[in-house]
């Protein structure tokens, strides 16, 4: 106890509420703001040049992504500690800032760095796309021309070019999806301690590339927070009506955006009002049915996409799989093979995991215990579960279930871009199921600060993995995906001298991309640039020919990416390089092959047989 005097009387504090005033808050704040400064501070003093690096990640100090991830860190326990406290506060508003202004950091990176364009394959395409509407007046054959509408929309209006577009529009989805989980949370959950514990882990850029990348998949899965808070919304009996024609309008946006996440948010609909059924013994929400809403996505989806076959193709392989023993190959078995050629420890390949799906599995793990702790409880502890809280239960389980599947049994296409979906579902049980487990020990102190540090431990290496993978560099196996503007240009001047009637052998360079993002895709069409022909490993050198021996007259582009990418993905692994720098040392002496073009970071050569 602490006593004070007070007009004669003796005034009692009791050494709890003591503690739990904004004054330890407001310094670590404090300490959090300076961290950022000093991460800002090594961004302006850092004059590296313009030049395409392997890695984003080693462009400037270690020390730069720790400060920046303990800045995130610093915001989520400033949260956390409002959701465990007795006392309200509006120190939470410190924490979110803090966290926001940490990550707009990081969203804006490729534009500090000076990116051209950040986007070497899937981008370059969608840019041309854009160009496509701008020249023809009209979608074409697009599949999901919603981004690309938008794009050219921005580019209308506000002049900004498409390089500066595909930088801009993640960064503002990225925005609107962490803003669209506190005004979800804000209809969802009935106290703040829930949405404290729900703004901590969906503020984390849980979605990698996803984030800082332009794509249809990417920024349609970053605008579902904001549909599904008009979906619930919009299934109140009372004053719908606004929120009913607006999801009508979105559910179009969305089937225009993509088909994947239009059949993920089908699926999420379709499970809202089986939960509903199951849910109508104790209907604490009044929640009206969707049929009228499926049936116009449904048939909407039927008549537009054209992806349809992509899942049955799918549905259809996993069956085989199931019913045969030699079925078709997967995600696993690719995975498979690659490990056992080569010889790497258990503890390397722990670590790789880790780096690529680390925060997917940590989530996916928490989410398992938050369901194995409402299983053992529930009768013991009284614990009532919601409707929401169920309809996450039953998405997490559904997905997670489906997606591995995926990953065992098919290799259409990756099976994250489903697992991904599955991190909606898992924010919103962690947040439920912790704020359940705070209530039951709420008259234990000490037990809320040791729950305190579990998740601060799960939250820190949560936000340590996303941020380590948010962009692609040789830690996950990927390369960054700068396009630097020598590279551009070097192409322009290649494609007005190149004779069309030659075909084109590359190395680093993705030649057909480049030239969508130039002329645009149905210009690249027209003129029969097709994707990229890969020239032959050692260019052949292996039997001591020449490379005009292999081929007809041909173009042959080589990038500084081609030159250096097999020593930088695979530095420990020399017998896996497709090419040796002495290959290409060997190629400047080939007799039948000449350079008609150099910069410092292309190369053109003529192979003449």
């Amino acid at each position: 106890m602490r006593h004070r005097y007070f007009n004669g009387r003796i005034k009692v504090f009791s050494k709890d509420k003591y503690i739990n005033t904004t004054r330890y808050i407001k310094i670590v704040s404090i300490f959090g703001f300076i961290i950022i400064l000093l991460a800002l501070n090594i961004i302006i003093n850092s004059h590296s040049p313009n030049v395409y690096g392997f890695s984003i990640y080693k462009m400037y100090p270690w020390y730069f992504w720790v400060l920046i991830t303990m800045a995130i860190f610093i915001g989520q326990i400033i949260l956390m500690y409002n959701a465990i406290s007795k006392y309200e506060t509006n120190t939470w508003h410190i924490g979110f800032l803090m966290i926001i202004i940490s990550n707009l950091v990081l969203l804006f990176m490729p534009i500090i760095k000076g990116y051209f364009i950040h986007g070497r394959e899937d981008v370059l395409t969608h840019v041309g796309y854009m160009i496509d509407i701008e020249n023809n007046h009209n979608i074409g054959s697009n599949a999901y021309p919603m981004l690309h509408i938008i794009g050219f929309t921005l580019k209308c209006f506000s002049g900004i070019s498409y390089n500066d577009i595909t930088m801009f529009l993640p960064i503002f989805y990225s925005l609107l999806y962490i803003f669209s989980w506190y005004i979800l949370g804000k209809y969802v959950f009935k106290n703040k301690r829930e949405i404290f514990i729900m703004l901590a882990f969906s503020s984390i850029l849980l979605l990698g590339s996803k984030n800082i990348m332009l794509s249809p998949n990417g920024q349609a899965i970053l605008f579902v927070p904001f549909f599904l808070y008009i979906f619930f919304k919009s299934r109140l009996p009372k004053k719908a009506v606004p929120y009913s024609i607006l999801l009508i309008i979105l559910s179009f946006f969305i089937i225009f955006s993509h088909p994947l996440v239009t059949i993920l948010l089908t699926i999420t609909i379709l499970l809202s009002d089986f939960t509903m059924y199951l849910n109508n013994k104790s209907p604490e929400i009044k929640i009206k049915k969707s049929t009228n809403l499926l049936s116009i996505m449904i048939c909407s989806f039927l008549v537009w996409s054209s992806y349809l076959h992509i899942l049955a193709y799918s549905l259809e392989n996993i069956m085989y799989t199931l019913m045969s023993t030699d079925g078709g190959s997967s995600e696993f078995g690719r995975y498979q093979t690659s490990l056992s050629s080569v010889h790497i420890s258990l503890l390397e390949i722990v670590g790789m995991v880790l780096s690529i799906y680390g925060p997917y599995l940590l989530l996916s793990v928490l989410s398992a215990i938050c369901i194995l702790y409402i299983i053992v409880f529930r009768k013991k502890d009284n614990i009532k579960v919601n409707y929401y809280h169920k309809l996450s239960i039953l998405g997490w389980i559904l997905l997670v279930f489906f997606s591995m599947l995926l990953f065992i049994l098919n290799d259409q296409f990756g099976f994250v871009r489903v697992y991904s979906y599955s991190i909606f579902f898992s924010i919103i049980l962690i947040a439920y199921s912790i704020s359940i487990f705070l209530r039951r020990s709420s008259d234990k102190r000490n037990s809320n600060l040791k729950f305190l540090m579990a998740i601060s431990s799960v939250l820190i290496l949560i936000t340590g993995l996303s941020t380590y993978s948010l962009f692609l560099s040789p830690a996950i196996l990927k390369i960054d995906q700068q396009t630097p503007e020598s590279e551009f240009s070097a192409m322009k001047t290649f494609y007005k001298v190149k004779e069309n009637s030659y075909p084109v052998l590359e190395r680093g360079t993705v030649n057909y991309r480049v030239h969508n993002s130039i002329y645009g895709v149905s210009g690249s069409k027209k003129k029969g640039i097709t994707r990229e022909n890969q020239v032959i490993d050692h260019f052949g050198y292996d039997n001591n020919s020449s490379l005009s021996n292999s081929y007809k007259k041909s173009y042959l582009l080589i990038s500084y990416i081609g030159r250096n990418q097999d020593q930088n993905l695979l530095p420990k692994f020399q017998d896996r390089w497709s090419f040796n720098y002495s290959d290409f040392m060997h190629l400047d002496n080939d007799v039948g092959v000449t350079k008609i073009y150099s910069d410092k970071f292309s190369d053109v050569y003529i192979i003449s047989p």
